[in-house]
């Protein structure tokens, strides 16, 4: 069921493809931004964000909306347009699959012990325990930011989207990629962010933490700090 990466990847899947256009529309697709906010995400002075706005603008990928502010002149946020939304396939196929999979392989004597959340929670941890397994072999990247973005990779194939950067603070003894895209709207004690934060740290062989303070107000986007 599985492919290889050795294959074209759409305009926002890893760093030499993605640009600093991918990146914006990246972004937009979790929530619309002002271009503060894309500046702060992408590390891109606002005036360049604003050029390459205007470009995806015109090509009929992002529209912008006036928002009202409560003092002075209305801000405007940016967000994808249905063509723009195109970029991004509906890549769900993997993890239902596997989710099928597992609950093919309970019993029925293991059901019926399992309350509705409980089955949820096994079946959760099966389909973790499979994409570490699977995966973790081929994670072969000679350094930490080559690793995330071959996790990043396989797990678009899974339906997960994760995109890297590079830390913002890196020092000459550790090694640190940012990886971002789970929505804010994951809370701690639903399990999803631990979970991933175990997921990143298995397959990567490095500890992984959530930014904090890389959480704007109006974005649901997670950003998740790996050293090594």
């Amino acid at each position: 069921m599985f492919g290889t990466v050795d294959r074209e990847m759409p305009v926002h899947q890893g760093r030499r493809a993605r640009g600093t256009k991918g990146q914006i529309v990246s972004l937009l697709r979790y929530s619309p931004m002002s271009v503060v906010e894309l500046a702060e995400h992408t590390g891109i002075a606002g005036s360049t964000v604003r050029r390459h706005l205007d470009v995806l603008m015109r090509d009929g990928i992002v529209v912008q909306q006036p928002v009202k502010a409560s003092v002075g002149r209305p801000k405007f946020l940016f967000s994808l347009t249905d063509q723009g939304s195109e970029h991004f396939p509906r890549n769900y196929a993997g993890l239902v699959t596997r989710l099928v999979s597992e609950v093919l392989l309970l019993t029925p004597d293991q059901t019926s012990k399992m309350a509705g959340n409980d089955l949820v929670e096994t079946l959760y941890d099966n389909v973790l325990e499979r994409l570490i397994d699977d995966y973790k072999p081929r994670i072969t990247g000679k350094n930490l930011l080559e690793q995330a973005e071959q996790v990043s990779s396989y797990m678009y194939l899974e339906g997960i989207d994760f995109q890297v950067r590079y830390s913002a603070d890196i020092s000459s003894d550790t090694e640190e990629v940012e990886m971002y895209g789970l929505g804010m709207t994951a809370r701690y004690e639903d399990g999803v962010i631990e979970r991933t934060k175990f997921l990143l740290s298995e397959l990567l062989d490095a500890k992984v933490s959530i930014v904090e303070t890389d959480h704007l107000p109006t974005v649901n986007i997670l950003t998740y700090l790996i050293t090594k």
